[in-house]
């Protein structure tokens, strides 16, 4: 066992030195994760050998020159996610896994302050902010005037869920949503897995895609009037650990089992001088989404059927909670879900 000798730069690597060396047990831990995280059977040596760790005084030097890392001209556009996902993988190893402790809410607290968050036009907590999840899902304080409603009083237009980007519709041909581009490789999704049901409900029709930044407003809304007939959780994947790839490096791990051809842009992406590709990956091919945790709300509508709205906690996020129930009624612009 081997304690730490590195003298540090920064103060926070300093702090994670010091952790380290105060406890034997500590220390024993992060020289095994260590062991673990660059053993060629792990799948992760190559990464590690590149930026030099096989000690644990060499990974507090990996952690100092990535506090004070700065873009090149000719950094690779995921250099610091490759970063990011080999320091996380060292937390990853199971060994460490016993020292996780959950956030408390006084630090919590001091990030809500920060961020000002009793701004006179902006945001609130739905109630006192005693958490991140109460700041997340903050509410306008005038929804009306922040996001007026577009036709409020005409059923023919369908507004946003949510704040977000749209990225797409498809048709539902016989149960089935094809995903064509340059991106998503032909992509099939079955409708009733998406759903979890079995109904002939949406064999046809129109299926479209939205994507929530991090910094986008965190509540969803009814595109259209009606009842709700259905509401649930369908409880499924996490994608965001580190994991290993079928050639032993390292990747963002969002659990989807692809077709061989069905490969990532990211990897398709040569290095400069076309000699390989890229090691570490964070899949995002367009899809990848329906095999997520996710909320259901079904709204029926008076003149133009059922709509399906599929709130997706991604990474994590994971969780939806449903503010409306079965029996309800909605009308457009309605508050039903949030993150």
């Amino acid at each position: 066992m081997s304690v730490p000798q590195y003298v540090a730069k920064e103060a926070l690597v300093r702090d994670l030195r010091d952790f380290i060396s105060r406890d034997a047990d500590r220390t024993k831990r992060f020289n095994d994760a260590i062991a673990t995280a660059v053993a060629g059977s792990a799948g992760a040596h190559d990464e590690m050998a590149n930026e030099g760790i096989r000690t644990l005084d060499d990974y507090l030097r990996f952690c100092d020159d990535l506090l004070q890392w700065v873009p090149k001209v000719s950094s690779k556009g995921d250099e610091l996610l490759q970063k990011i996902l080999i320091f996380y993988w060292v937390f990853d190893q199971p060994a460490l896994r016993g020292l996780q402790t959950e956030i408390q809410h006084r630090s919590q607290l001091a990030f809500l302050l920060a961020c000002n968050i009793r701004a006179p036009t902006g945001l609130i907590p739905e109630h006192a902010a005693v958490s991140f999840n109460h700041w997340f899902a903050r509410e306008w304080k005038d929804i009306d005037s922040a996001r007026p409603l577009a036709g409020p009083n005409d059923d023919k237009v369908v507004v946003s869920v949510a704040d977000s980007k749209f990225n797409g519709d498809w048709d539902i041909v016989d149960g089935n949503v094809t995903i064509s581009g340059i991106d998503a490789k032909g992509a099939e999704w079955p409708i009733e897995k998406l759903l979890q049901t079995t109904t002939i409900d949406y064999h046809n029709g129109t299926s479209m895609h939205a994507f929530l930044g991090p910094t986008d407003y965190h509540r969803q809304h009814a595109p259209v009037s009606g009842e709700i007939i259905e509401v649930k959780n369908i409880q499924d994947q996490v994608y965001l650990q580190v994991a290993t790839k079928n050639g032993g490096h390292l990747s963002g791990d969002r659990r989807l089992i692809r077709n061989p051809h069905m490969i990532t842009r990211r990897s398709e992406r040569l290095l400069s001088g076309g000699h390989g590709y890229y090691n570490l990956d964070t899949p995002d091919n367009a899809g990848y989404q329906g095999c997520q945790t996710r909320g259901l709300i079904v709204i029926q509508t008076k003149d133009y059927g059922k709509v399906a709205v599929l709130p997706i906690g991604m990474a994590q996020v994971s969780s939806v909670v449903m503010t409306m129930k079965k029996g309800d009624h909605v009308k457009k612009g309605g508050n039903i879900s949030y993150f």
